[in-house]
C-alpha cells in the first residue's frame, strides 16, 4: 500500500534520483533506515525503477520524431513487435483517437528519418497511414511518465 511518505519519497527521487538516503531522511523527517527500507520495497514491487537517461543529441541523434500510425487493427501486435526491434525507436504505444499507434524515435539526420519512413514503415503490411512530427524543443520531460499501464 502506497502512503503519503511513499509519495513524498518518490517525488524527491523523481527530482533527483542521486540523493543519498541520509539527505532523503533529512528532507522527509524520517530515519535513514526507513528511507532505505521504503526504497527497497518500492523497487521490489515495481513502483519505482532506476534507469539511465541518454541525451539523444550528445549521442549524435539530431532529430527526434513522433510518428502516429493508422493501422489495420488486426495487425497492431505484429507491427508493434517489428517496431520495437528497430534500434532508433525509443517508444511504441497503442492509442485511441485518429491514430492507432504512436512511435517516438531518434534519427541522426533527415535522410535517416526519410529512409526509415520509406524503407521500413511504407513496406510494413498493415500500416495504412503515417504522420510524422518533428520535435523542435522539449519544455518538460519527466522520465518514465509514459510507462506501460497494467
Amino acid at each position: 500500500m502506497i502512503d503519503d511518505l511513499d509519495r513524498r519519497l518518490v517525488a524527491e527521487l523523481a527530482r533527483d534520483a542521486r540523493l543519498t538516503s541520509a539527505e532523503l531522511s533529512r528532507r522527509l523527517g524520517v530515519s535513514d533506515t526507513t528511507v532505505r527500507r521504503r526504497i527497497r520495497r518500492l523497487q521490489r514491487d515495481g513502483t519505482i525503477t532506476s534507469t539511465v537517461v541518454p541525451d539523444a543529441a550528445k549521442l549524435g541523434y539530431s532529430l527526434v520524431a513522433l510518428i502516429a500510425l493508422q493501422v489495420e487493427l488486426g495487425s497492431i501486435d505484429e507491427i508493434a513487435q517489428s517496431l520495437v526491434a528497430y534500434p532508433n525507436i525509443r517508444y511504441v504505444a497503442d492509442c485511441t483517437g485518429t491514430h492507432d499507434m504512436l512511435i517516438g524515435a531518434w534519427f541522426r539526420s533527415p535522410h535517416e528519418l526519410s529512409r526509415f519512413v520509406k524503407d521500413h514503415l511504407a513496406r510494413m503490411p498493415g500500416i495504412r497511414r503515417s504522420e510524422t512530427f518533428l520535435v523542435l524543443d522539449v519544455k518538460k520531460n519527466e522520465t518514465g511518465w509514459l510507462q506501460k499501464l497494467h
